[in-house]
């Protein structure tokens, strides 16, 4: 029986196109014609057996297996047969066999069709099962069959199928990685993308979506996970972590929001004068310089046509507005925020100085919390907004305050909370009190208290829990900057990093000038950042002032110089410290006053030191840092020696009294002055000298009352009715009889006396008062510069100017040190907007019979800037409400 190989099929195609005619099994096809199939294959098994090379056997052969109703249909062997007839079809050329061939119905396109229909048999079969398997095997054994395309898409979708019940990112890979060309190839993308950029990103940490976004830089999700990286990582509304963030994901619609932000966290720590010399922006400079100039000055408001109008210092227009009210201190203050605030149409807006409606809504009122936040306040409670226009916090809160740039307190149901200009959450609202501390953030809770570091809750803002230890009873700053604290009776210092500086003990801690004293029931531990061996010993006691430092231990004392070059002196049996310069000390058979300069004076018996303070410190309160020593005897001797030891003045005086660090005040039968050199300033032809004021010694002598002020080179002899005032450097008010007037420094007058009272204005003009009215004069010349005046109020405007609003018969006006009369005395009432340096006057005049009130506005200068009349309800929308 022949095979065919290739070489023998071609010798034998030879033979048999030389020696015999192609093998027909014309038999079998009348067989199968008659629907004999048994004998049908007998003989096709004949044929085949005669010869194998018989297209026409296997044809025949394929039609029996391809009739699903015949018991021996099977469509794998019927396609092994038709394409076995169809190879050897393609080999047949002689025309002769053709025809044969043609005469059992065995042509090229009868074979097609047979295997056409054989191909949809089977395609009918794997369809039937519905596996990847089958459809696979088909697409492999029918690589030509029409119906390939379908089995692809069918096991394709099968295998999507698959991918789709497992739903995991793996499975949509491994889909793609098989079928790469399938339909669902981009849904497949999809769903790989989305699951695997959960799953890397379901913890939602920055870094997850940091290393998603380097692993995955091309991911559709980009611009989802680069706002949720700002969202996170700009959450502290720092500066610098606005500036990391974009020097790694540039982003203009990011920027666009930042920026904003940006200004005005700078603006509140630094000033805008050089934020774009930091920052920068070819977009949004010009914006920014827009801002900066509107926010300079001050604004007032102007009703016009039942609207208000914002106006500058100079009354020009800045902005209009829809407003038909606005707060009550709007109308009496200077506007210095960079937005206004309103009602209309029975709602609440913000408008920026620029004129963009920040926000509009069901609020009654808005401050400036600093950073560039605001705070809105409406029937259900405070909210917060953003300059920039965002609405950071939209649920109400009963309190929200900006602590700083960082953290956003608020409060609900009684506890604080912190949260982030983001939305992200430091801490949940379960804390009694949350404030700063310096640098730190104070919580209290349950009555006890934690300092916390603001980098110890940043991590909260990735999701993280910080980690907060509840440790302290009590916390106070103190003024050298560092922490006191306190816990279940013990005391501690921390610096502003919470590092310990004195560990908690049972014992009281004192902040002092030179460290730290600690007092508890074993002693006295003193902390000298001068003397450190002193750390180490319980003292019995410790005396201090500015210059010396006295210990107690092993009942010996010592006495250390804390500001000289003085070495320590030990073994003393006891000492006194006289106030900041000098102690008596006792050793053995000694005793000697101690000067800080290392002069000793030795107290010998019968002689009684004391210390003379100056009245100008007793009077103040303020460290002596200037005093006198004295010993006196029985006899009232006394020897008077200055803080460095030096005998000053040595005689008998009935009393001793230091006025000043320069003056001593001497009483013998009559009273003497005396200067910290000892020289005699007055010698003793005065009845009495009294006590210090400003400088001012006052001088008694038989009823009458003069003044020295060796400073100012003022002496004048007691010859007026009463003390002498200082008015001026210059100029003194005295009195005659009872009436007051001005003399020089030498007493002699510059004035008549016939003034009742006398208030200062300035050293060259003085308001005056001759019974109920008030003048102003010139004091050189006794010019009247201004009469009649029956009240008057003082502004003080710089050391340059002053300003007065006076009150006449016929009304109020303004007067200025440096103009004059700057308007007439003739208003109902004049009430000062801005700011007493740049003024603008709101001068009413109430016409009582129209009840209608003219209001004029005046510059500094007393220029008007305009003049409106309103009916009363309406002047009630733009007048400061008076007391």
């Amino acid at each position: 029986m022949r095979t065919e190989s290739p070489k023998l099929f071609i010798s034998a195609l030879l033979l048999a196109v030389s020696f015999w005619s192609l093998e027909i099994p014309k038999r079998a096809f009348r067989f199968y014609e008659k629907g004999e199939i048994t004998k049908a294959l007998e003989a096709l098994a004949k044929s085949v057996e005669k010869d194998s090379l018989n297209p026409a056997a296997y044809f025949l052969y394929a039609q029996i297996y391809s009739q699903p109703n015949l018991e021996h249909y099977d469509t794998d062997k019927a396609y092994d047969q038709v394409n076995r007839s169809i190879r050897q079809f393609k080999t047949i050329k002689n025309p002769k066999d053709l025809e044969s061939l043609a005469d059992v119905m065995v042509d090229s396109a009868r074979l097609e069709q047979l295997k056409d229909r054989i191909d949809s048999l089977k395609f009918e079969e794997v369809k039937g099962v519905h596996s990847i398997e089958n459809y696979n095997a088909f697409i492999a054994r029918h690589n030509d069959a029409s119906q390939v395309t379908q089995a692809i898409d069918l096991r394709n979708s099968i295998a999507f199928s698959k991918a789709s019940s497992e739903h995991s990112w793996q499975a949509y890979k491994e889909f793609m990685e098989q079928y790469p060309k399938a339909k669902e190839y981009a849904r497949a993308d999809s769903l790989y993308r989305l699951l695997i950029f959960k799953e890397r990103t379901t913890d939602g940490k920055l870094a997850s979506y940091k290393t998603f976004l380097e692993e995955f830089p091309d991911t559709p999700y980009l611009d989802s996970i680069v706002h949720e990286i700002f969202r996170i990582s700009t959450a502290t509304n720092r500066l610098d972590d606005y500036a990391a963030f974009f020097r790694e994901y540039p982003s203009e619609e990011l920027l666009a929001i930042a920026y904003k932000r940006m200004y005005h966290t700078y603006k509140q720590k630094f000033g805008t004068d050089d934020f774009l010399d930091f920052y920068p922006s070819p977009l949004w400079g010009d914006s920014i310089r827009q801002i900066q100039l509107l926010e300079k000055g001050y604004w007032i408001p102007k009703l016009t046509e039942n609207t208000i109008e914002f106006l500058n210092a100079q009354g020009q227009s800045q902005l209009k507005t829809l407003y038909t009210d606005i707060p009550q201190r709007c109308l009496c203050e200077p506007i210095t925020t960079d937005f206004v605030i309103g009602q209309y149409n029975g709602s609440g807006a913000i408008i920026a100085r620029n004129g963009k409606l920040l926000y509009s809504g069901n609020i009654s009122d808005a401050k400036d919390a600093g950073y560039g936040f605001i705070v809105l306040y409406g029937d259900e409670g405070q909210t917060l907004m953003h300059k920039s226009g965002q609405l950071i916090i939209d649920q109400p809160k009963e309190e929200i305050a900006v602590l700083n740039e960082s953290f956003i307190r608020t409060q609900s149901e009684g506890l604080y909370g912190l949260t982030s200009i983001n939305g992200l959450s430091y801490l949940p609202h379960a804390y009694t009190r949350i404030d700063t501390l310096a640098s730190l953030i104070l919580l209290e809770k349950d009555g006890r208290m934690a300092l916390v570091a603001p980098e110890v809750l940043h991590p909260a803002l990735d999701g993280e829990t910080p980690s907060i230890e509840m440790a302290y009873d009590e916390v106070e700053l103190l003024e050298n900057g560092r922490i006191w604290v306190s816990s279940k009776g013990q005391e501690a210092i921390l610096d502003e990093r919470l590092r310990v500086i004195i560990p908690f003990g049972n014992y009281e801690i004192y902040d002092e000038p030179y460290g730290w004293k600690l007092v508890s029931s074993k002693g006295i531990r003193v902390l000298h950042d001068r003397y450190p061996q002193l750390a180490t010993q319980e003292l019995q006691q410790v005396k201090e002032s500015e210059q010396w430092l006295a210990t107690k231990l092993n009942n010996q004392w010592a006495l250390y110089d804390q500001v000289g070059d003085l070495p320590p002196m030990t073994n003393l049996d006891s000492l006194q410290l006289l106030g900041q310069n000098m102690a008596l000390i006792w050793q053995g058979n000694k005793n000697w006053a101690q000067f800080k300069n290392g002069k000793r004076i030795a107290l010998e018996k019968g002689w009684e030191p004391k210390l003379l303070i100056p009245q100008t410190y007793i009077k103040t309160g303020d460290p002596a840092v200037n005093d006198f020593f004295m010993l006196s005897n029985e006899k009232k001797y006394r020897k008077i020696y200055n803080q460095f030891g030096r005998e000053i003045l040595s005689s008998t005086f009935n009393e001793v009294t230091a006025l000043g660090p320069n003056l001593i005040r001497l009483q013998k039968r009559n009273a003497a002055l005396a200067d910290s050199t000892g020289h005699y300033l007055l010698n003793f032809v005065y009845d009495g000298i009294g006590s210090n004021e400003s400088g001012y010694v006052s001088l008694l002598d038989k009823g009458k009352f003069g003044v020295i002020n060796p400073t100012r080179g003022i002496n004048i002899g007691p010859k007026f009715d009463k003390l002498l005032e200082p008015y001026s450097d210059t100029v003194l008010v005295a009195t005659q009889g009872r009436y007051k007037g001005f003399v020089n420094k030498e007493g002699k007058a510059l004035t008549a006396f016939e003034f009742d009272e006398v208030t200062y204005f300035n050293d060259s003009i003085a308001l005056v008062r001759i019974e109920n009215e008030w003048m102003l004069e010139n004091i050189r010349n006794e010019d009247l510069l201004y009469e009649q005046i029956e009240s008057f109020e003082i502004i003080d405007v710089g050391e340059e100017d002053k300003t007065l609003f006076i009150t006449t018969v016929n009304g109020q006006g303004i007067y200025s040190e440096s103009m004059g009369e700057v308007i007439q005395p003739t208003y109902t009432f004049i009430r000062l907007l801005g700011t007493p340096a740049n003024p603008v006057y709101f001068a009413v005049k109430l016409v009582k019979e129209a009840n209608i009130y003219v209001v004029i506005y005046y510059d500094k200068k007393g220029n008007k800037l305009f003049t409106q009349s309103f009916r009363q309800e309406e002047y009630y929308k733009i007048a400061c409400p008076t007391n």
